[in-house]
């Protein structure tokens, strides 16, 4: 497990095992999202540019568009949302489609982030998946793969599946390190990240996310936060955000990796260590979150 923690107005840093990279899953949408915006900032899209939805575009089970008929088109600032409050697969690989996986690492770059990169796509990720279930599954187009059926096999297979093309393939959905993703968000804190307007809307959007059993776990109703998880559970859960403790910014990164136990022993961990940090600058906690 890797944690990077930076108070924003003190300076304060706590950085565990925080250069080392990990499979970010997820988490690598956040990079993403400020690509799409460095892109709109440029001229090159619009938030309100319609982006119509192709059957091979679904994905397996993940967010919602996958469920939708063929020939929607959501806005470019819709696919963002859907990204990251419900990290939904189908509209992540549509903006990385539309952007070029190429210029999401090369703008992490420039921002001096050089650790922080994607390369595959998610259908890249489902299909070496579910070949290891069977191998004729290998070349499946989107709108296959999400009529695998998983109930044909033990759920233990699957998730030993699902362990080995992160562990074993060198396949993988995002890499980073916990500092490079902290910086990251440092930078949307400060109005920093492509633009002061883009970093509201990050903020904003992130602000939004729904799956809420990691790093919100314990803190009080007065602590406001924005985040984004990245899951590979059991194996793998991440976490990474903002919260604002008393007003102040403090950014927050866990990133764990060839986990072993409970994917709530995870979600727990992250919990406590938010509740710390919080509780160290004032906030207020659920004392279970200090046990």
């Amino acid at each position: 497990m890797a944690v990077y923690v930076e108070h924003l107005g003190t300076g304060e840093r706590v950085a565990i095992d925080a250069d080392t990279e990990y499979e970010t899953f997820s988490v690598i949408k956040v990079p993403i999202m400020a690509t799409v915006l460095e892109q709109v900032r440029q001229g090159t899209l619009k938030l309100d540019q319609r982006v119509p939805m192709r059957a091979d575009q679904r994905r397996i089970p993940s967010g919602v568009l996958y469920a939708l008929d063929p020939g929607l088109q959501p806005t470019v600032r819709d696919l963002l949302t859907l990204m990251t409050i419900i990290s939904d697969n189908q509209a992540t690989d549509a903006l990385a489609d539309l952007v070029g996986r190429e210029n999401v690492t090369k703008h992490m770059a420039a921002l001096g982030l050089a650790h922080t990169r994607i390369r595959f796509s998610d259908l890249d990720w489902d299909r070496q998946w579910l070949s290891f279930l069977d191998p004729s599954w290998k070349d499946a187009g989107g709108d296959k793969s999400v009529t695998f059926p998983f109930e044909k096999y033990p759920a233990a297979q699957v998730s030993e599946a699902f362990r080995r093309v992160i562990e074993e393939t060198g396949l993988y959905f995002g890499r980073s390190t916990a500092r490079e993703i902290g910086q990251l968000f440092a930078k949307m804190a400060r109005g920093e990240l492509v633009s002061k307007e883009a970093s509201a809307l990050m903020i904003d959007i992130l602000k939004k996310q729904q799956v809420n059993d990691r790093l919100p776990r314990y803190l009080g109703d007065g602590i406001e936060i924005a985040h984004k998880t990245g899951d590979g559970q059991p194996w793998v859960a991440n976490d990474a955000g903002i919260i604002w403790v008393k007003g102040q910014p403090i950014v927050i990164v866990v990133l764990a990796g060839h986990h072993r136990g409970s994917a709530n022993e995870l979600r727990t961990a992250e919990g406590r260590i938010a509740a710390v940090v919080a509780k160290h600058y004032g906030g207020d906690v659920d004392p279970a979150g200090l046990q």
